[in-house]
């Protein structure tokens, strides 16, 4: 038994140095009672954390050798036990039968059933206020959505009618329901992405796949999309005993960074940028540079604009106060978001001239330390 012990420490271990961010150390514990059962500690979307800071205390069975739960579990809350966020079975490592998992204010999450770690049969997820979310029916691979709400309680899917959004991790699918099931066209995206690019598309008849296309091409051979995604049930990241990313100390937590964008694509910027500058250097004999950089900085505000342009280096002043003004009329940017808070953004515009001709790159810079410091 020690033997055992010790090689799924080591796991522990190992699965925590790839986690975590360079230079932050953790330490992970859990007690084993007898020979099996055992008290693990979760953050609140069920990821392995210091007991310290939980949210969540686990009372199951663990197989060490195996290394995957079993039979009957339940989950506390840890701040107050009298709460039992979850209970349910394992059979073979995989959740089985009737289930239920609620919030941290007790409120209900998610009522269904699992059958080898899959949804099965009828599903009701609510909102941690209490409002209802989603209604759907799972057999074996196929998902129909009956019902739908947005946050603020607004029916989007009734009785399977309606516009759905399905998450996945990263992207969603978005498109029309009829009777539970996708029709017409259906577009992806990415979650973070701006601009609104599609990713793939979908194409469905009569509740029928007939065709997809994405990045690697046409395809008929089956949907991509994932109505329902495993992942809105939390629980199941437990299986998996991965070490949460979120550290004890919320100045080391991972936080999500997206940079500055044009809502109309950074082509459309482009030609922004060329609309400006042209008629200036139409009226330079531009050889007179030939060979030179004209570097301009500045910085995208949290309202998207473009402010405090100043020239770098000894480029001809009045060149460099005219192109820094016409700068400044650009189109607003959507502003970086760190955690989904506007913050400031530094950006540099280059020109370089040979010949006679001219051409122009910018550049966002990395958000880190300063911008960091603003969303703390």
């Amino acid at each position: 038994m020690k033997a055992i012990l010790l090689t799924f420490l080591t796991i522990i271990s190992t699965n925590l140095i790839f986690a975590q961010q360079p230079g932050v150390r953790r330490s992970v514990n859990f007690r084993s009672i007898g020979k099996d059962s055992i008290n693990l500690h979760f953050d609140e979307n069920y990821f392995l954390i210091e007991d310290t800071c939980s949210s969540i205390v686990r009372y199951g069975h663990f197989d060490f050798k195996k290394r995957q739960f079993f039979g009957e579990f339940r989950d506390l809350n840890k701040m107050d036990p009298l709460i039992i966020l979850a209970e349910g079975r394992y059979v073979d490592g995989k959740l089985n039968g009737p289930f239920s998992l609620k919030y941290l204010n007790g409120k209900p999450q998610a009522v269904g059933n699992f059958k080898d770690g899959s949804f099965d049969g009828r599903w009701e997820l609510f909102y941690d206020d209490g409002k209802p979310r989603l209604n759907f029916t799972a057999s074996g691979n196929t998902i129909m959505i009956e019902d739908a709400w947005d946050a603020s309680g607004a029916a989007v899917v009734i009785k399977g009618e309606g516009k759905f959004r399905a998450e996945l991790e990263g992207i969603y699918w978005e498109g029309k329901l009829v009777n539970g099931v996708p029709d017409g066209t259906w577009r992806c995206r990415r979650t973070t992405d701006r601009t609104n690019t599609i990713l793939s598309s979908e194409v469905f008849k009569n509740g029928n796949f007939v065709k997809g296309s994405g990045p690697l091409g046409a395809y008929s051979d089956a949907s991509r999309i994932v109505l329902v995604s495993p992942q809105i049930v939390p629980i199941g990241n437990a299986s998996a005993m991965r070490i949460s990313t979120t550290a004890c100390d919320p100045s080391l937590s991972n936080k999500q960074y997206i940079s500055a964008v044009y809502k109309h694509g950074w082509i459309s910027f482009n030609e922004e940028v060329k609309r400006l500058v042209a008629p200036l250097f139409a009226k330079l004999d531009l050889k007179m540079y030939s060979g030179k950089a004209l570097v301009i900085e500045g910085v995208v505000s949290e309202k998207g604009n473009i402010t405090g342009l100043k020239p770098k280096g000894s480029f001809d002043s009045d060149i460099s106060f005219g192109v820094s003004r016409e700068l400044t009329r650009l189109p607003f940017l959507e502003p970086a978001l760190i955690n989904n808070v506007a913050v400031k953004q530094p950006i540099t515009f280059t020109f370089s001239f040979t010949e006679g001709f001219y051409r122009f790159q910018y550049k966002l810079s990395p958000l880190i330390s300063k911008q960091l410091q603003q969303t703390q």
